[in-house]
């Protein structure tokens, strides 16, 4: 379930996809959302409330999305791994910083989604980014307050260290694993995923 909406004007449509083609069945049928007259809370706070929860939905998406290409970049990093165990011309220093890499990215998802090996021995572990814009989250949706001085001071804790760990994954995808793998087909390396066989 997501966040209520705030009070205004919608409208709905009703369609079937059969095939790949979308046809219409009903609609567009337009209804208002209005504020309970006994509720205790105002349209200003709805407003507030749905304001955060936009900023906040757009914040899970996005770790969402790293956590997503985090873990397909650790499996890239296991086969790169296991091509340069294949290639008898690879250098040491290759070797190593594939390793490197993959420590890098183990650090980035322990700060995304917590560090998983200690949680399943109950081992207390610090609050995941995921886990601290989750939580946000899973409060919001059962309530219809505005969001209180600790989710807000929550966020900006969850925003500012996403935007660090998401920096230090662009520059992982988009710089460190290309330049090994360009290594890997240079050396003739076994074929990995992601990667894109040079012609000569």
């Amino acid at each position: 379930m997501g966040p209520y909406v705030a009070p205004g004007k919608y409208s709905v449509t009703l369609s079937q996809r059969v095939g790949g083609v979308v046809s219409p069945l009903a609609g567009p049928v337009t209804f208002n959302i209005v504020m309970d007259p006994q509720g205790v809370h105002t349209v200003a706070e709805e407003s507030a409330r749905w304001q955060f929860q936009e900023k906040l939905q757009a914040l899970r998406r996005d770790i969402a999305g790293s956590l997503e290409l985090a873990n397909s970049t650790s499996t890239r990093l296991e086969a790169i791994r296991r091509a340069l165990d294949a290639t008898p011309a690879a250098p040491r220093p290759l070797h190593d910083q594939a390793r490197a890499v993959q420590r890098r990215l183990s650090a980035i998802l322990v700060e995304l989604q917590g560090d998983r090996r200690l949680g399943a021995r109950s081992v207390p572990t610090p609050v995941a980014i995921s886990e601290r814009a989750n939580n946000i989250s899973s409060e919001l949706n059962r309530t219809l307050a505005r969001p209180t001085t600790t989710h807000e001071q929550q966020f900006q804790i969850a925003s500012e260290l996403f935007s660090a760990e998401r920096s230090a994954l662009r520059g992982l995808v988009e710089t460190d694993v290309p330049a090994i793998e360009k290594e890997l087909e240079r050396l003739g390396a076994p074929y990995t995923p992601g990667r894109i066989p040079l012609v000569n």
